[in-house]
């Protein structure tokens, strides 16, 4: 050993023995390990010393070891450490801060485990933010492929005494990214018999084309349309353009304000949350101030609890009321809607009959939790309406609203005011809402064809209304029910009933129901009661007795059965012996597949009977092809696996199988629902193969969408591979083909290669770095699955790195 290792050696062990010197404690005090100070110097008084150690605030390890100076009983650390640890900025004045002279601070040396250990307040620690919606729900943009659809529905009815008629309703929807555009109307004709009321030929209902922006959730139509209403408003029909918020589109929003909780955490706790009884979610926290947003999708009043657990299993348990409604914005959030254009006159009468010009606004914003304004205004030629109310959330006593409307026409002016009130918890509801309208008071739904310079007068607005309901659950006693109604109409004429009802599951799934209604204009009572008996998964039998207000009674019994989910058969049939007639008897039986659905049956007594027959289905043209399938009353998926015989889950619910073409169609779809499409490969050959057996997504509103799980041929095999020498390539040697590394040789050089063509070439690299390069050709042009080729040579080179 030279001269100089000796003295590294000598000044190194006196570091040691320097270092143990100062951490023995004296013998002659009684001071424990724990409870060390760092050393001082004695005849210079307090010295600086700097150490390493751990950084711990309130009990959370900030996972740092940063250098620490003491300077007798105090604590020097650098500013950047501390906010590395959550320290605000605000509470450090300078690079290096004296934690132990920080107002509300304690600092303590842990000498035992070399850490320094920080207490703040929990206000000083970065805010945490539990249960974000945005995270928790994904968004899923719809989605829509160009097609066509038509909806059909034949009726035929024969009556004894009208004849027989013909009805075919239909509508013809195209759609793709330009939007939806789609026409409905029904064709009559009668066969036999006398018309009466109806007549023969072609009705069209409405045509429209529409779109919608869900990035700003908008949506807007032009042709025919329904105006948008508030509660203290009416709709009419146009013929015109509409532009109107539609929170539709955007499932993953929420639009109503759900309560938040929030608390501080001085050490790492655990938070647990129950709401009405049931425990909502569980989550760990860090010591700070914490906010919770994720609240069930709850309405109507409730308890939350919120449950807070620290580290030594002390439990601090708060309870906190709420109320929540869906009527109600949340802070900032508008919701609107516009339209103009012509009114339409004679819907369902005429083809086309548009009348005087108008227009309809509401707007609503959420101004804070707990108040929503509302504004309501239209217009014609001679109409001027205008209004203005709000929604109310009174703490957790319910939500109150009101509004007052003012329009104008003719020259005459008239006022309506709205007010009402709405409650309900898990067991008791209440509501009640009232109108009043001065006899001057119109609107759009009033206004009629101004060409001829008068109004239409045969229909008139109600001069006041209130309605009131409560409901009360009993539990293992049943739920009972009340309502009353007080409509005064605009000629004067009062009508007011007073309904009760009572209904309890009495035995299995067995229901009993009892209804009364008393009209105090006539002060007659009528009733009901009515048990229905279910028989099986599907089928129920039913057993009733009613009497009306006339003194009649009636006694019925029925027997049904529902539709399958996916397909088959279901029936009705029922008979009445009623005390102002002969018996009344009905019956029904349906059948649908994946095709049609149809049904026929009859009802009517021994003066009037009626039999009648229907078939609904649709034809969808996309993908280059013609389907058939049931009825598509909002969007549809077509299924695409070009292979026959695979089944289609659609949440989980077998949907049927794909036909000879691989194709299935899903007609019954929820649009801006992202729902789950799966397929099942279990049955499938070995030599097939799929990239992908499930998918979630969104469909538009009123489309479609080409869904493609490609099934093709496997064309994998195995192929032994070798050196020059005849030995085998060395496990894990990687194949790399088109650029990708793609494959491993495994035992015996055997690997595995997916899809092959006729000639595969491909470079081979070791894991001692040799490499080399070969080609798998395959004889005939066409890969044959699941067997073995080879042995194949691959030349390792012998030039690279690491090669012997």
């Amino acid at each position: 050993m030279s001269r100089q290792s000796l003295a590294s050696v000598r000044r190194s062990l006196l570091v040691i023995a320097s270092l143990l010197g100062s951490l023995l404690p004296d013998p002659g005090q009684a001071e424990t390990w724990s409870s060390l100070p760092p050393p001082v110097n004695n005849q210079a008084g307090p010295q600086k010393q700097q150490y390493m150690l751990g950084l711990v605030v309130n009990d959370r390890d900030s996972q740092q070891v940063v250098p620490v100076t003491f300077n007798g009983d105090h604590y020097l650390l650098r500013a950047g450490d501390l906010l590395r640890a959550g320290i605000p900025a605000a509470q450090i004045s300078s690079s290096m801060v004296d934690v132990s002279t920080l107002s509300g601070v304690k600092a303590h040396y842990d000498a035992a485990r070399q850490r320094i250990l920080l207490t703040v307040p929990p206000g000083w620690l970065p805010a945490q933010q539990l249960g974000g919606r945005n995270e928790e729900q994904p968004r899923y943009p719809g989605l829509s492929t160009p097609g066509a659809l038509f909806n059909y529905d034949l009726y035929t009815s024969r009556t004894s005494q009208s004849g027989t008629r013909l009805s075919a309703w239909s509508e013809f929807r195209l759609f793709g990214s330009g939007g939806q555009l789609s026409t409905n109307g029904v064709y009559q004709q009668q066969i036999a018999g006398s018309a009466g009321y109806q007549n023969d030929g072609y009705l069209r209902y409405d045509s429209w084309w529409s779109n919608q922006d869900e990035e700003r959730s908008l949506s807007w139509r032009v042709g025919d349309l329904i105006t948008d209403s508030l509660t203290w408003s009416n709709s009419v029909r146009l013929g015109g353009i509409q532009i109107a918020r539609d929170f539709s589109v955007r499932p993953d929003i929420i639009t109503y304000p759900l309560p938040a909780f929030s608390g501080q955490a001085a050490v790492p706790s655990t938070i647990d949350l129950f709401v009405n009884g049931y425990r909502n979610s569980s989550d760990n926290i860090q010591p700070g101030p914490w906010s919770m947003t994720n609240m069930p999708f709850v309405n109507g009043a409730g308890n939350a609890v919120v449950v807070t657990t620290d580290a030594t299993g002390r439990r601090i348990t708060t309870t906190m009321p709420f109320y929540v409604s869906s009527n109600l914005l949340k802070p900032g959030l508008s919701d609107f809607s516009f339209s103009a254009g012509a009114l339409r006159e004679n819907y369902g009468v005429k083809n086309a009959d548009y009348g005087a010009g108008a227009a309809s606004g509401s707007w609503r914003y959420g101004l804070n939790d707990w108040l929503t304004l509302e504004s309501h205004a239209e217009a014609a030629e001679s109409l001027a309406l205008a209004g203005a109310g709000g929604q109310l959330r009174i703490g957790s006593l319910g939500v109150v609203n009101s509004a007052v409307t003012r329009s104008q026409m003719d020259g005459e002016s008239g006022d309506q005011y709205s007010w009402g009130y709405q409650y309900n918890n898990s067991r008791f509801s209440l509501g009640t809402q009232h109108i009043i309208r001065t006899p001057d008071f119109s609107n759009l739904a009033l206004y009629g064809d101004r060409s001829s310079g008068t109004a239409r007068t045969e229909y008139t607005l109600s001069r006041r209304s209130a309605q009131y309901n409560v409901s009360l659950s009993l539990d293992q006693y049943g739920s009972l029910g009340a309502a009353f109604i007080d409509i005064t109409s605009g000629s004067g004429n009062k009508t007011q009933l007073l309904n009760l009802s009572w209904s309890k599951n009495i035995w299995g799934n067995s229901s009993l129901y009892l209804s009364a209604t008393h009209d105090q204009q006539q002060d007659v009572w009528s009733g009901a009661i009515s048990l229905v008996i279910p028989f099986s998964e599907r089928g129920n039998a039913s057993i009733g007795l009613e009497r009306d207000r006339f003194g009649g009674t009636a006694q019925r019994l029925g027997v049904s059965r529902a539709m399958p989910t996916e397909g088959g058969f279901s029936y009705d049939a029922s008979w009445a012996r009623e005390s102002s007639g002969s018996d009344f008897t009905q019956g029904s039986v349906s059948w649908r597949n994946d095709l049609i659905q149809t049904s026929a049956g009859f009802y009517g007594d021994s003066d009037y009977s009626t039999q009648f027959g229907d078939i609904t289905g649709s034809l969808v043209f996309m993908d280059g092809s013609l389907f058939a399938a049931n009825e598509v009353n909002d969007a549809f998926v077509l299924v695409k696996t070009d292979y026959p015989e695979v089944e289609v889950d659609y949440e989980n619910q077998l949907m049927g199988k794909t036909n000879r073409k691989g194709y299935l169609l899903v007609p019954r779809v929820s649009s801006w629902y992202p729902a789950k499409y799966a397929i099942n490969t279990l049955d499938l050959p070995v030599d097939m193969t799929t990239s992908a057996v499930e998918q979630r997504f969104a469909v538009k509103r009123q489309s479609g969408y080409l869904l493609h799980f490609p099934i093709v041929p496997l064309r994998a095999a195995s192929v032994i591979l070798l050196d020059q020498d005849g030995q085998p390539l060395p496990v894990s040697t990687q194949l790399i083909r088109q650029g990708q590394a793609t494959e491993y040789v495994g035992w015996d050089g055997i690997a595995w290669m997916e899809d092959l063509k006729s000639e595969n070439p491909f470079r081979a690299e070791t894991p001692d770095g040799r490499h080399c390069e070969s080609v798998l050709k395959v004889s005939g042009g066409r890969p044959e699955s699941l067997r073995t080729y080879g042995p194949l040579t691959c030349t390792l080179s012998a030039d690279a790195p690491g090669a012997p």
